[in-house]
């Protein structure tokens, strides 16, 4: 083994993880350079001499105080870092002694509440399908009640046509009847003076009849006489009085016949329109839930939108803040993988300087310079990293 390299065990925290390594003089040879800069100025200058030395070691000394109190600091801060590192380290270790319970509960709440919204937004969703379905059923019964209510208009006019005809018809007949009446007055006047004139010529008549019977009696014929005519004006009377008996009695039966289609055709007219009017009702009440039903379901799914952004942004959220906690996890395992890095090294530097000290100087001499000898010794590729030996320096 060269001699400008001295044989150091590296422990870790608690003893764990030792290992050999040998170290180089460069790191003490700085430190001695930073500490004392009129060693830094000349390494190859010759040896002072004792009062030199003595006091040159008193400031590696008093370095070498500083370098325990700071040492002692960072032991005590590693000591911390370790058992939070430890505890950390147990946990992963372990599944079961995971502590999840504070980072999970807001997240198990907020999946509760998302499984909820998502078991609500089904059943609003199923609720949103059947109200379609019953709006499409209200369209289809629209529709066809639209198309009653056609029929019913078309039934209502012709119906109206009816009755049209039949006022029409009624007052043709009345007119008939009216006519008939003035006709039958008229023969009734005539007939009546028929037979006065007809009487009148018989009282004023002089006939002379000539009878070879010996019976002959005049007052017995004119007495048959006036009782054929009067017999022949009975029948005419009473023909007549039938003919327009009869008349009457048809006309009498068309107009019973039409008065009851009248009355019929009203009735029908009056209770097509109570259906009309109850149509009406039905279909405004129709059109008026299916506004309000199209009007809850926008607002039920703004409202649901918005809820549910809101929950994605608090997941969201959280699931940030859970990276930042293992991202800070991270660098404190790191830091504390720096740190015990810069221990070793200190304490190799340290068991060193001390087996430099007690290893190069002789027993009968312990007045000898351990800058000298330090300076003395030929420099070499250091094995760790420069950059690290100047962080420990600036610490």
């Amino acid at each position: 083994m060269s001699k400008n390299s001295a044989i150091t065990v590296f422990g870790g925290a608690g003893g764990r993880g030792s290992r050999m390594s040998v170290a180089s003089l460069e790191g003490l040879r700085s430190a001695m350079r930073s500490s004392d800069p009129d060693n830094s100025k000349d390494s190859s200058q010759p040896l002072r001499t004792a009062p030199d030395d003595k006091k040159e070691m008193k400031g590696l000394n008093d370095r070498l105080c500083g370098y325990l109190g700071r040492v002692k600091k960072l032991e005590k801060d590693n000591k911390d870092l370790e058992d939070q590192i430890q505890d950390i380290l147990d946990k992963r270790g372990d599944p079961n002694a995971r502590d999840w319970d504070e980072v999970e509960k807001p997240l198990s709440d907020l999946r509760k509440k998302l499984r909820d919204m998502t078991m609500e937004n089904a059943s609003l969703l199923l609720q949103i399908d059947n109200a379609k379905l019953t709006n499409e059923d209200l369209k289809n019964k629209l529709d066809y009640e639209k198309q009653a209510r056609k029929c019913v208009e078309q039934d209502l006019n012709r119906l109206k046509k009816i009755i049209d005809n039949n006022n029409l018809n009624r007052m043709q007949l009345g007119s008939q009847i009216e006519s008939v009446k003035e006709e039958l007055a008229t023969l009734k006047k005539d007939h009546k003076d028929e037979v006065n004139e007809l009487c009148k010529k018989i009282k004023e008549s002089n006939v002379v009849v000539e009878f070879d019977s010996k019976d002959n009696n005049l007052s017995d014929t004119l007495n048959k006489m006036r009782a054929q005519y009067q017999k022949l004006a009975e029948k005419n009377l009473k023909d007549t009085d039938d003919w327009y008996q009869s008349k009457f009695q048809s006309i009498k039966e068309e107009v019973v016949q039409n008065t009851e289609a009248v009355q019929s055709g009203k009735h029908e007219l009056k209770e097509l329109r109570k259906q009309k009017q109850r149509l009406d009702i039905d279909i405004q009440g129709m059109l008026s839930m299916i506004h309000s039903l199209e009007e809850n379901l926008k607002e039920t799914n703004g409202r649901y939108g918005r809820e549910i952004n809101r929950l994605n942004k608090i997941l969201q959220q959280l699931e940030a803040e859970l990276g930042q906690v293992k991202a800070q996890v991270e660098k404190q395992v790191d830091d504390y993988q720096e740190l015990l890095h810069v221990k070793m090294k200190l304490e190799a530097e340290i068991e060193n300087y001390r087996r430099l000290i007690h290893g190069i100087a002789p027993e009968d001499s312990l007045e000898f310079s351990l800058a000298q000898a330090v300076n003395r010794v030929p420099l070499q590729p250091a094995k760790t990293d420069t950059k690290d030996s100047d962080r420990k320096d600036e610490q």
